[in-house]
């Protein structure tokens, strides 16, 4: 009797075996499906996000074109003759005016300071080196690189 009912449990407990491992099997495999649809997931995103980002710089690089082809067109018209003598011989003389009205004060300033750097008491070489300071040579820098590298470029074209 006892050897019946364990060869009954023994033959229901085979049967019922290959149904846990297909279970167990099943659960393995929802759990790789599962991980997978979260990689795509994450690779979906990661894409929209570059396309986002690429669409962003591509927004900048386009506006900052535009930008350039107004500014052109304006620097175009600012030139261009009216016809009018006095007009345009004002047009054209504005810049440069303005160019020798600002050295023109620049240089009446150091002067000044010059003088002002000698009756304190300082010799002439170290009244010189007081008011030529940090931002006096980065002036003069910036002027230089914009004259010369135009230089460079004026002979390419």
């Amino acid at each position: 009797m006892i050897l019946t009912l364990i060869s009954m449990f023994g033959g229901g407990l085979m049967r019922l075996l290959p149904e846990i491992f297909n279970f167990l099997n099943k659960k393995t495999d929802n759990k790789h499906e599962l991980d997978m649809l979260d990689r795509q997931f994450q690779l979906e995103q990661t894409r929209a996000a570059a396309r986002v980002d690429e669409m962003v710089v591509q927004g900048n690089i386009d506006t900052a074109l535009e930008m350039l082809k107004v500014q052109g067109a304006a620097v175009k018209a600012q030139m261009q003759k009216t016809g009018i003598t006095w007009v345009d011989a004002a047009n054209f003389a504005v810049r440069p005016l303005t160019t020798y009205y600002m050295l023109l004060l620049y240089g009446v300033v150091k002067i000044a300071m010059f003088i002002v750097s000698l009756r304190s008491g300082l010799s002439g070489w170290e009244a010189i080196l007081h008011i030529y300071d940090h931002e006096d040579r980065a002036m003069l820098s910036g002027i230089l690189a914009f004259w010369f590298v135009g230089r460079v470029f004026d002979k390419h074209k």
